[in-house]
Parts: structure tokens; C-alpha cells; sequence
């Protein structure tokens, strides 16, 4: 069921104004915290009320502050999932599910709450009462509990915030299985990187109560429109510069931080001594090794430089490779044994390649 939407709301110096279109998919809503995510799920849901707009779940207005249309949020056949997973303490967990399923016999709540427990992994557990279950296990059974009442809008509120991060990868993982078997339009609101990229195969991009970008997961993480939509994907490797040429398949850039550029062209007419931005994720940075010939294919926008800085970060390594003139900071991500093989450490000078059709010029 397809979810529209045009909402706007002012309160204490903050305001939102957005427009959305969703099909039977999962969105994510990412982006820094304060930025109105929130907000957002609770004007769709009805907690909220919107200064103005509309909101259609299907082919059903529930908002539309010009015709007067206001459905209250029992009737909007609207699932919410808090992040305090909301169950009642004294209901086992199969009650906690069964308890919004009306109009259905003994038998048929049994068989749906029976096929909700399997789903959820929560089979053997239906007679333990919330305060015997884990962060994970209360988890899932509020989202049994939310899809008993079979929404047709699914919001999850950071549902996985308050957990480790072996449960969190887990619930991703079920969440997306889940999502397989009951394709519910679903928005779930995170500020989690990796859970954006695991979860959203649609991200929508929020900034001081706006969508700065909407769309496909690999062009709001590799082809961001703006320079903030750029930093909050992590591309962290953003500098500025002027076309040289635009002319072909490619776009020449100069840039004071790092010299001569070369970049796919983008869609975008771009025309010479235009002023530009251009960015490129950690984990696209090639690092050259010394004892190989260079290939064809890494020969543009090579940068020599020092490390300066190396950093775990779990599978990976982040270094800092000082490059150009000034104290300009390359950030580079490697899987730990590249950085093995390769013997990095602080200190050491390396050449790296930044492939031209890895190199996104921001619009």
C-alpha cells in the first residue's frame, strides 16, 4: 500500500515542510539527531497534528487540514514501534500480541499469533511475561504485537537503539526477513550508518526539518546532492575546487586542497572556472602498493602523502594520509589485513589512488 504525503509544522523555533511518496517498500529517514525525524513519524501516525497538509495511506486520506480531514490514530491502521518497546508487564507475550486482534475467533487469534511467535523467533517464549524476556526478545515481541493488527503503514521509531550491537545485528537481519513476508510499507527512523545502508534499499535524507535527498540507497550514498547530505553519509572527504574542462565523458577539477581532479561527469552541465564541490568515500581511496606496476585502470588522481593517524575501527582500519600543500586530510578505510600486508603505520609516506568514476561532484 503507497504512502503520500505534504506536511508542515512550525513549533519553538523549529519547522518542518516535506513531501514524500512511498510504495510497499522500507524507507529509512536518516540523518543527525534534532533534525525532525521524529516529528515526522508522529504527524503520519496522528499523535501530532500537522499546521498544514495532507497525509493518503492507499487510496485514503487521514489528514488534509484544507477538506478537514482528521482520522483519529486508532482508525489510521497505523503500526508505531517506540524504542521502550511499550509492552504490557502484566500480559504474557503471547497476550501482549494477541491483544489487538478483534473480530476473529479463538482459533483464528491462536493460528495468527502462533504463525507471528515462528516469525519473530519468539516460539516456547509465549507464556513468559515481559520482565523475563532480553532487550532483544521484548523487541521482537512489540513488533509481533505490531504487525497482529495487520497495518497497512509500519513506523519504526530507532527501534534497535537501546540494544548491543550482536542483538541490533540480528534485528536488522530479522527485520528484513520480516519485511519479505509482510511487505508493509515501512519507514523506520535512524541516525545509525550502518543500519541505514543494511536496512534502507530507499533512504530519505532529513536535515533541519526538510528531506535534502530522497531516494535509491546508492545514489544518496555515492552520488549525494549537497555537501551536508555528503557528511552525514560518512563521505567525510569533501573538498572544494573549479572545472577546468567538462568537456567528454569526464570533468577536469582544480582544486587548492589536493591539485588536478579528474571525475566522471554527472548528469549536471558543468561549464569551465564553475565552482564546485567533489567528494569520495574512505573505503573507494586505493592504496598503490610499491612493488607493482601502476594499472591502467588506477592512473588518474594519484596523491602521495604521509600517514599520520591509524585507527581501529573493528574489520577495519581508518587512516589519515596527509596530501598537497597544506594540512589537508585524506581519510582512507581499509579491511585490517591490507593494512597487514601492506606493513601501514604512522609515519610512512604512500601513494594512493582516487579512481575517477569513485569521484562524485556534488551539483
Amino acid at each position: 500500500m503507497n504512502l503520500e504525503l505534504s506536511l508542515k509544522k512550525a513549533l519553538n523555533g523549529f519547522s518542518i515542510d516535506v513531501k514524500l511518496k512511498l510504495d510497499s517498500e522500507m524507507l529509512v529517514l536518516f540523518g543527525p539527531s534534532g533534525a525532525g525525524k521524529t516529528l515526522i513519524l508522529k504527524m503520519i501516525s496522528g499523535m501530532i497534528r500537522p499546521d498544514e497538509g495532507w497525509v493518503s495511506i492507499g487510496s485514503r486520506k487521514v489528514f488534509d487540514s484544507a477538506g478537514g480531514i482528521d482520522v483519529p490514530i486508532r482508525e489510521r491502521k497505523v503500526g508505531f514501534l517506540f524504542q521502550d518497546y511499550a509492552l504490557f508487564p502484566h500480559m504474557t507475550v503471547y497476550e501482549n500480541i494477541a491483544y489487538g486482534i478483534s473480530g476473529l475467533k479463538k482459533d483464528a487469534i491462536g493460528k495468527k499469533v502462533g504463525e507471528l511467535l515462528n516469525v519473530t523467533r519468539l516460539t516456547n517464549l509465549e507464556a513468559r511475561y515481559p520482565h523475563e524476556l532480553s532487550g532483544g526478545q521484548k523487541q521482537r515481541c512489540a513488533l509481533a504485537r505490531t504487525l497482529a493488527i495487520e497495518p497497512a503503514l509500519l513506523l519504526l521509531d530507532e527501534p534497535f537503539s537501546a540494544l548491543d550491537y550482536q542483538v541490533r545485528e540480528k534485528l536488522r537481519a530479522d527485520l528484513i526477513n520480516i519485511h519479505s513476508i509482510y511487505p508493509i510499507t515501512t519507514i523506520l527512523v535512524t541516525h545509525d550508518l550502518e543500519e541505514a545502508f543494511m536496512l534502507g534499499r530507499k533512504i530519505a535524507v532529513v536535515n533541519n526539518g526538510a528531506i535534502e535527498q530522497a531516494g535509491a540507497r546508492e545514489d544518496v550514498f555515492y552520488r549525494p546532492r549537497t555537501r551536508d547530505v555528503a557528511r552525514f553519509m560518512g563521505v567525510r572527504n569533501i573538498f572544494n575546487g573549479k572545472v577546468v574542462s567538462a568537456d567528454g565523458p569526464e570533468v577536469i577539477i582544480t582544486s587548492p586542497d589536493i591539485g588536478e581532479i579528474k571525475a566522471m561527469r554527472s548528469k549536471e552541465a558543468l561549464r569551465p572556472g564553475q565552482e564546485v564541490s567533489f567528494c569520495i568515500r574512505p573505503e573507494e581511496i586505493l592504496v598503490i602498493r610499491p612493488d607493482r606496476l601502476v594499472d591502467a585502470k588506477v592512473q588518474d588522481n594519484i596523491l602521495e602523502g604521509e600517514i599520520t593517524s591509524v585507527t581501529g575501527k573493528g574489520s577495519t582500519q581508518i587512516l589519515f594520509l596527509k596530501v598537497g600543500q597544506g594540512d589537508t586530510l585524506l581519510k582512507i578505510e581499509l579491511p585490517n589485513f591490507v593494512l597487514r600486508k601492506l606493513g601501514l603505520a604512522n609515519g610512512r609516506r604512500i601513494r594512493v589512488s582516487l579512481k575517477r568514476e569513485n569521484v562524485w561532484v556534488i551539483p
